[in-house]
């Protein structure tokens, strides 16, 4: 018989190879399920061990025989941190140097990279070359450099000096760029036939339409500043300057260490992380789910 008239399979047999390949494609899931939640679990077991380690004597914590869930809950770890350290002033420090670091880092980035991606000039490809050229250079190698600069604007043991070196972010630069590139300049150029001026044009139209990659940036700086230590420690030497991080430093005592202490700031210094990864994910899937023109 010719195979162009070859009669097809039975229903019955068409099931069963369909049914054959769904029970293969569930194993395959179920496994990789498997896979991903392991990894997840290990991921997140030493933040779950530092929650439960904090609400344990610090006799527990350094026991031969470790257990996960504390033998005599306490909360003495928590109410010993007013008396170890200002620890509420650290907090403030943090929370405010890191709040500034993020807006000025959210504005710099969306006009640098506003002016990189709808103004073109001369040069224009070196300057943005030079600027992603800056990712690959880590702090700690011009420290000294940018301590002696601070040191002559008079700005050691200031809030300023703290947060300048994280006004501004490279890599936060480069994704604006890209995201700014796609908005049409059919939107600018109407902007500007209404009578809007270039920085209204920034505010009304391109900071809107860049609330995802602009919320990104946020909860990276965010964390990034917050968990920062040599640079504070270096350019802070007066105890009301000090930062989370660097208040972690007065749980070592000179011949033991209070880790309970220790367990019970790492959580305190971690909540607000958390937090505000929290709302600006929240921002990321609205502006995701919600992009395009309005």
């Amino acid at each position: 018989m010719n195979k162009a008239y070859e009669i097809p399979q039975t229903t019955t047999a068409y099931r069963a190879q369909t049914s054959g390949r769904r029970t293969t494609i569930s194993w395959s899931r179920v496994v990789a399920h498997i896979i991903l939640m392991t990894g997840g679990f290990l991921m997140v077991l030493p933040f779950i061990w530092m929650v439960l380690a904090s609400f344990k004597p610090s006799n527990e914590i350094v026991t031969n025989t470790p257990k996960i869930l504390p033998q005599d809950p306490t909360l003495g770890n928590y109410s010993a941190l007013p008396d170890a350290a200002p620890f509420v002033r650290f907090f403030m420090n943090s929370v405010l140097i890191s709040g500034v670091s993020t807006i000025l880092v959210a504005f710099s980035c969306a006009a640098a990279g506003y002016a990189l991606a709808k103004y073109p000039f001369r040069f224009l490809n070196v300057c943005f070359i030079l600027i992603l050229s800056t990712i690959l250079i880590p702090l700690e190698t011009y420290i000294i450099p940018l301590y002696l600069m601070v040191n002559r604007f008079d700005w050691v043991n200031t809030y300023q000096g703290i947060i300048f070196p994280f006004i501004i972010m490279s890599s936060g630069i480069f994704f604006l760029r890209q995201n700014i590139m796609a908005i049409p300049d059919d939107l600018i150029d109407a902007a500007r036939l209404d009578g809007a001026s270039e920085f209204s044009i920034f505010l009304n139209v391109i900071l809107p339409l860049s609330i995802a990659p602009l919320a990104a940036i946020s909860i990276i700086n965010w964390v990034y500043t917050w968990s920062m230590f040599i640079w504070p420690l270096i350019i802070a030497s007066r105890t009301e300057m000090f930062t989370m991080e660097i208040g972690l430093m007065y749980f070592q005592r000179q011949f033991s260490v209070d880790y309970g202490g220790i367990m019970a700031a790492c959580v305190i210094t971690m909540l607000p992380v958390l937090i505000v990864f929290v709302i600006f994910r929240t921002r990321i899937i609205e502006g995701v789910a919600t992009s395009g023109l309005k």
